[in-house]
């Protein structure tokens, strides 16, 4: 039984464990106004749901999540009058760039369960949970890129290596979830017939643990992360991001 709904996000829990479910299936779960904003508040609804120890992250449908939504969100449509400096600070660091510490942070584990698509602004919410779990023909990388100019996302070199991380970053290519469980993108990788029950089986012994010991794990592998300088590459990222759009040429 759905316990909450959004408008294009449904949350349900299943005994210990809170499921967050992207909800635009025909849209392959591409990131619009709404599902960006619905996001935010379905991470408030579940944080705040004390009963919920874990979370997992999923999308309906054909795929976990296809990036933005390129007929309009606010990381890819212009507000009127075009990007200036003071609106694209205002619109990208509060509705963009805001969610992944957000989500990087959140005080409970989380659990991407990705299928299908998972490429751009999706792979950036994979990366951002704590273990993702992909189908081994999940399809994942960041084509977005062949546009050119600086991603938002700090975390591929840190998690991939600098190697690797700039073979996808630089060339758009994508792989499947079996390499990207090979590269270090995602945690593990699995049949597709048998992720929703590796899913839930992790879920559920995460979910045994302790709330208040998987808090203070988290804390300390997050500060491990801070005094890396996690933080300011999030601003950093998030600036050259910006500034790309103020000062790019046709």
């Amino acid at each position: 039984m759905i316990e909450k709904e959004f408008e294009t996000i449904l949350y349900e829990k299943k005994k210990n464990v809170g499921y967050i479910t992207l909800n635009r299936p025909e849209k392959h779960n591409a990131l619009s106004f709404q599902l960006l904003d619905d996001i935010d508040a379905v991470f408030d609804y579940a944080e705040a749901d004390n009963k919920a120890k874990v979370i997992v992250l999923k999308g309906a449908g054909k795929s976990f999540c296809s990036g933005f939504d390129l007929k309009g969100s606010y990381y890819l449509t212009p507000p009127e009058g075009g990007w200036k400096y003071k609106n694209s600070y205002d619109i990208l660091n509060k509705k963009i760039f805001a969610k992944y510490p957000r989500i990087l942070n959140f005080p409970k584990p989380t659990i991407a369960q990705v299928h299908g698509y998972c490429t751009d602004a999706g792979c950036y919410l994979q990366l951002l949970c704590d273990i993702t779990v992909a189908s081994d023909d999940a399809v994942l990388g960041h084509p977005a890129q062949l546009w050119g100019g600086a991603q938002s996302m700090p975390l591929w070199q840190l998690y991939l290596g600098v190697k690797k991380a700039r073979y996808l970053l630089m060339s758009g290519r994508r792989i499947s979830g079996k390499e990207a469980a090979e590269m270090g993108l995602v945690s593990i990788s699995v049949p597709r017939e048998n992720l929703e029950a590796e899913v839930n089986k992790l879920a559920s012994e995460i979910a045994q643990i302790p709330y208040q010991g998987a808090l203070h794990n988290k804390i300390a592998l997050n500060t491990d992360l801070k005094m890396r300088g996690i933080d300011a590459l999030f601003d950093y990222y998030g600036q050259m991001n910006r500034y790309w759009r103020l000062f790019r040429t046709k």
